[in-house]
């Protein structure tokens, strides 16, 4: 598995998630108090429903009508449906009115008397003793708003002008909230009481014949979100200490999949320091993206260093092989020259001090070139823009007649350094005359694939087919007699790889082709 977040995504998701988990638990929260209301409203709905029924066959007794043949009781709307539940529908950010206002009792009634009140008087010996043990305070009211029966107080008093009792009087059941306000302290968690400041009320129509014949008004307080959670609280440590294992669990990963990368780039580069770097450093599967760029810039600096220190031991070994020639040559005519001065000619010392100076020159030659090659390949490379057309031009007054120039566009131009343009293309050239069997040379230059190419054909014998696998070899070369110090071609083609290019060749009977890619 293989995690492709940077440390930058890895640390938004963790904030993110530490952001959420609070957002989350606010919402939830709510989420969880409209539960709590909406449940006490349940609660009432089906109490309410209860002494709806019970209230109105009192209500018909009293009318003597025979409940078996009692009118219609549900509302027009509900005639051809079996069922007809009522939902609760409550939420806090439906608003919570102030608590009810104080009402007048007896002030509608002379006389409490007639068919609701006797039906009341029957109901509010069960309602006394009903709400000793659901808590829930119920409020029976006739068709004119006024309490017929009641599980405490308010007898006589006329709600008509409460919101919810309007609604319930106009044929339609009605809930609200309301401001609680108690003079008692607060009970514990663990208390019967409820600890809410919010109280849930419902009104529900009694009907009869599609006619409110009164309403039956509930309340309770709801459920405490603390209490409630006090009665889960088993569940809730659960919860919690699950999301604590979540939150050490991220902690842990976090952890884990920044320091375990940095571990084993700690290790390569201590190995590295050791001289042991020789295997690319291994990152676990759950790393960022900026670690395994680090990871890989320094194995590509692993490999890069090995093979320089490569390159140096095997440079250093073909150097001191091809210098101990000419200085044993020199250390040898010296020696005899020293011992033999006084009986030598004239012409023997010449001879011995002109081979001293050629083979000084040939190590001149080639010290002068390893050089040239080590900054071309380790050096920062000067770069500018070289126009072509007047470059190749040079190139052509240089050679005269015998060499072919040909620009397929001759306002091009080629960002590089001049001078290594230049050794490059001349190596190319002088080796192209040398072996070119006295004919003219063709130098042709276009653009490929974006990128500038220099074609070098002589029409010489080719390359042997022994010395085309080792023409590219350093210190190899087929005139050391003449001069040759086998670097012309390794240099050209050090110009080309250190900017991503090559050189290649192709050779036959009829000549030689080199492409020198930049």
């Amino acid at each position: 598995m293989r995690l492709s977040l940077g440390i930058r995504g890895l640390l938004l998701a963790v904030n993110a998630f530490a952001l959420l988990v609070p957002i989350a638990a606010i919402v939830l929260l709510r989420i969880f108090d409209d539960q709590l209301i909406r449940r006490t409203e349940a609660q009432l709905i089906g109490e309410s429903v209860l002494i709806a029924e019970a209230w109105r066959e009192a209500w018909l007794r009293e009318q003597a009508i025979d409940p078996a043949h009692a009118p219609r009781w549900l509302p027009p709307e509900a005639a051809d449906q079996r069922y007809f539940p009522i939902e609760p529908s409550l939420r806090l950010d439906q608003g919570v009115l102030p608590p009810t206002p104080d009402a007048d009792p007896g002030g509608a009634f002379a006389v409490r008397d007639g068919p609701a009140w006797r039906a009341g008087r029957t109901m509010e010996p069960v309602l006394r003793r009903a709400v000793r043990m659901n808590l829930s305070s119920a409020r029976v009211l006739d068709a004119q708003g006024c309490v017929v029966a009641s599980s405490g107080e308010q007898l006589g008093a006329c709600l008509g002008e409460l919101a919810e009792v309007r609604d319930a009087l106009a044929g339609r059941y009605a809930a609200v909230l309301r401001e609680r306000i108690s003079d008692e302290p607060t009970p514990g968690v663990e208390s019967i009481s409820r600890r809410g400041r919010v109280r849930v009320y419902t009104a529900l129509p009694v009907l009869a014949d599609g006619a409110v014949i009164g309403v039956v008004r509930m309340s309770r307080t709801a459920i405490d979100p603390a209490k409630a959670l006090w009665f889960d609280r088993r569940r809730l440590l659960a919860v919690l200490f699950g999301c604590a294992l979540l939150t050490a669990g991220l902690s842990l990963f976090l952890s884990r999949t920044l320091s375990r990368p940095l571990r084993a780039i700690t290790r390569g580069a201590r190995d590295l320091a050791r001289g042991e770097g020789r295997l690319p450093v291994q990152l676990p599967g759950l790393a960022p993206e900026e670690l395994r760029e680090v990871s890989g810039a320094l194995d590509q600096m692993i490999a890069q260093l090995s093979d320089r220190a490569e390159y140096i031991s095997e440079f250093a070994t073909t150097v001191s092989h091809e210098l101990k020639t000419p200085i044993t040559a020199i250390r040898g005519a010296a020696e005899l020259l020293s011992q033999q001065w006084r009986e030598m000619s004239a012409e023997e010392r010449a001879r011995f001090l002109a081979n001293i100076e050629q083979d000084a020159e040939r190590m001149e030659r080639l010290v002068a070139r390893l050089l040239h090659l080590a900054r071309i390949q380790s050096a920062p490379e000067f770069a500018q823009e070289v126009a072509l057309g007047p470059f190749l031009a040079g190139l052509a007054e240089t050679y005269g007649a015998n060499l072919h120039v040909t620009l397929a566009n001759p306002g091009a131009s080629l960002r590089i350094h001049p001078e290594h343009l230049l050794t490059a293309l001349r190596n190319l050239l002088d080796n192209a005359f040398r072996h070119g069997a006295g004919k003219p040379v063709e130098l042709d230059a276009f653009e490929h694939g974006g990128r500038a190419v220099f074609r070098v054909r002589d029409r010489g014998p080719g390359i042997s087919e022994g010395n085309r696998e080792r023409i590219f070899q350093r210190f190899f070369t087929t005139e050391r007699d003449r001069g040759g110090t086998g670097l012309g071609l390794v240099i050209a083609r050090a110009v080309a790889t250190t900017r991503g290019g090559d050189l290649r060749f192709e050779t036959s009977a009829e000549g030689t082709c080199f492409e020198l890619v930049l």
